[in-house]
């Protein structure tokens, strides 16, 4: 089957590797890292040659196993290292470890079962980083309010009920509504018209009305 068109077409990476595997005569059983890696990078670039548009995921999936091969290389070079290493007055030679299988060939298994949980936890980034970014918008929107006359609604229902809990005051609001209503309470505490009292970090805000409405605030 054709690499490239698979590639072009959006497979799942799952199907354009194990093409690769048969393409190149890889071991499923016996994958090396450092020749897979070498091998769909050479047909991304095929691609980028002919200025065909390379999916995603796949630049995604090539950066993993560059990644994975990077640190192949290093292992394979600190054991070397370490077999180097000849106590000469001693006269003890460090033995080879014990036979394992080697870091750079795992099984087709193993290898996509590692992409995909590489690319999940980047979903799960991408996701947060969103969320984050939603929040940040949120609070621009908020900001767009003209604050003083949000003081006053607040003011105003805060003297109807002279004593009540953040929690009570704002449950059935939105998000933004929510956080509106904080940053209004902050400013009445801060001018000295209600008494904002918190026992404990993280518990409710309890609200108390410190003085009788002035004129210009009645209900």
């Amino acid at each position: 089957m054709d690499i490239l068109q698979l590639i072009i077409e959006g497979s799942d990476f799952q199907s354009v590797l194990r093409e690769i595997i048969i393409e190149e005569g890889l071991d499923p059983w016996n994958i090396n890292i450092t020749k897979i890696a070498d091998s769909l990078l050479k047909y991304l670039n095929q691609l980028k040659e002919i200025n065909f548009r390379i999916p995603a995921r796949f630049i995604l999936i090539s950066a993993i196993l560059l990644r994975l091969k990077s640190e192949t290389l290093v292992e394979e070079e600190k054991e070397e290292r370490e077999l180097e290493k000849i106590d000469i007055e001693g006269l003890e030679i460090l033995e080879p470890p014990i036979s394992r299988i080697p870091r750079r060939n795992i099984t087709f298994e193993e290898l996509t079962r590692t992409l995909e949980k590489v690319m999940s936890e980047k979903e799960r980034r991408e996701q947060i980083k969103l969320k984050r970014e939603e929040k940040i918008n949120q609070l621009q929107r908020m900001m767009k309010i003209n604050i003083e006359d949000y003081v006053e609604k607040v003011f105003r229902e805060l003297s109807k009920i002279i004593k009540t809990s953040f929690y009570e005051l704002t449950n059935r609001k939105s998000d933004l509504e929510t956080a509106r209503y904080f940053v209004a309470i902050l400013h009445l505490a801060n001018q000295q018209k209600i008494e904002i009292k918190q026992e404990n970090l993280f518990e409710d805000i309890h609200i108390s009305l410190k003085e009788m409405p002035p004129q210009g605030f009645e209900p």
